[in-house]
């Protein structure tokens, strides 16, 4: 799985360097970052004055404060890009497959009546539950077998679908920021090495970004 992963966090790394290449102004970066290593040698050179090393304290913040602005820009577009793409990154890399022949709880949001339809090698075990205070309908299904289909809910002469994924493979399946998927499907949670999916991911881009830099 790591290795599917691998080719998105070098992408996310080489937009990150292409982005603070572009929009911040260089020169006042490099001046700026030159400033706060002057403060911090400061601190060595002055300990025996305390007025020079407050002093010297707060240029730092105040060099600290004029590089965040610099760079605010480039940060606000990378964290919108990460926003968009974390839910299908963590459906893919932070959810496994439901496991064979272990049950499973499908729920939609809806008042009314509503059919479940699986794929082949998904067997639906219980008729619809409704939740009247969740307003929620729920079913119980079980993975017969290695699968990946289309999961389909009728209701009201509108259907809703969603992709399924038993036994193997990647989770999938394209969520927006903040919004519950139409049909909710209970996957267990994993990692990736044994490391939650973010590290590998902020691992590789910030590597890819620093060496894309040098």
């Amino acid at each position: 799985m790591i290795w599917t992963l691998l080719p998105v966090s070098l992408i996310y790394g080489l937009a990150a360097a292409l982005v603070f290449h572009r929009f911040p102004d260089q020169v006042s970066v490099r001046q700026t970052i030159n400033r706060m290593m002057a403060h911090v040698m400061e601190f060595r050179l002055f300990i025996n004055s305390p007025a020079l090393v407050l002093r010297a304290q707060r240029d730092l913040l105040r060099e600290n404060l004029r590089l965040l602005r610099l760079i605010l820009l480039p940060c606000a577009i990378l964290a919108f890009v990460f926003i968009v793409l974390f839910p299908q990154l963590d459906a893919m890399y932070g959810h496994a497959p439901l496991p064979v022949g272990e049950p499973s709880v499908v729920t939609v949001p809806l008042d009314g009546d509503a059919v479940l339809e699986a794929p082949a090698g998904i067997e639906v075990e219980t008729p619809g539950v409704h939740v009247i205070h969740d307003h929620q309908v729920s079913w119980r299904v079980r993975p017969l077998g290695r699968t990946a289909g289309e999961l389909k809910v009728r209701y009201d002469g509108r259907v809703v679908t969603r992709q399924i994924v038993a036994g193997s493979g990647l989770v999938y399946g394209w969520k927006l920021p903040f919004r519950s998927p139409a049909i909710e499907i209970r996957y267990p949670r994993t990692a990736v090495l044994d490391v939650n999916w973010m590290i590998w991911f902020f691992l590789i881009s910030s590597t890819v970004a620093i060496g894309y830099r040098k």
